[in-house]
């Protein structure tokens, strides 16, 4: 099965997002960005009737868009039946959650989180850490797979705690952000040179073939692994 992890900047280019999506044809997907509209409905909603997933989503953070509060949070979508689904909340203070989905394949379950640590800008941060400790805590353990934007540098104590605790399937720590100037007004990133985003399992789910996908329709890179 291939699993995709994929930041989709608020889907502030949606169609590019499923043109990829459709073209990938991943077995399951972890976003984060993923935007609530004002009805109530998402953009992983939206993806998951244009492609024909099943899906779970969580809200994780509120911003300010213009003049109006908004929300954006995490989602799963899976080619496999979701059975249960559970919002895992990491802080109190600048609130992030994770979303983990218990999916059905040939009658075993995994479990696969979506996430979104908070962005520190490159920096050590608290924050990062008490959320991904909350992580660690939070989800079973065998079976899982962690997908998502952790907003943390391969070297950071975050990555570290993630590291003691999960597998890291990428060995060369591929650079997955930033594509566009405009990705952060206080990094102001001219290049893709920062690894932000991760897939993290246990020992008892074997990967292979991690890559950093290409597409223009976010500010980050997809990334994805072969799960047997």
């Amino acid at each position: 099965m291939k699993l995709l992890s994929w930041n989709i900047w608020g889907g502030k280019y949606l169609p590019g997002v499923i043109d990829f999506l459709a073209s990938v044809g991943a077995d399951i997907v972890a976003l984060q960005e993923v935007e609530e509209q004002a009805d109530g409905s998402n953009t992983a909603q939206y993806i998951a009737q244009k492609l024909g997933y099943s899906y779970v989503y969580a809200r994780s953070m509120r911003y300010n868009n213009g003049e109006q509060e908004a929300y954006r949070g995490n989602a799963v979508l899976s080619k496999y039946p979701i059975l249960t689904h559970t919002t895992h909340v990491l802080s109190r203070e600048q609130s992030r959650t994770a979303v983990q989905a218990d999916i059905d394949i040939a009658g075993n379950i995994l479990h696969v989180v979506s996430v979104h640590i908070i962005h520190a800008h490159q920096q050590p941060s608290p924050v990062q850490v008490e959320q991904v400790t909350s992580l660690v805590q939070a989800v079973p353990k065998k079976r899982v797979v962690i997908m998502g934007d952790f907003n943390a540098l391969p070297e950071s104590e975050a990555i570290g705690i993630m590291r003691r605790a999960f597998g890291d399937t990428d060995a060369s720590d591929t650079p997955s952000w930033c594509l566009y100037p405009d990705g952060c007004k206080v990094c102001k990133p001219e290049s893709v040179e920062w690894k932000l985003d991760y897939i993290f399992t246990t020992a008892d789910v074997p990967i292979k073939n991690f890559q950093a996908e290409t597409s223009q329709a976010s500010d980050h890179l997809p990334i994805s692994v072969v799960v047997t």
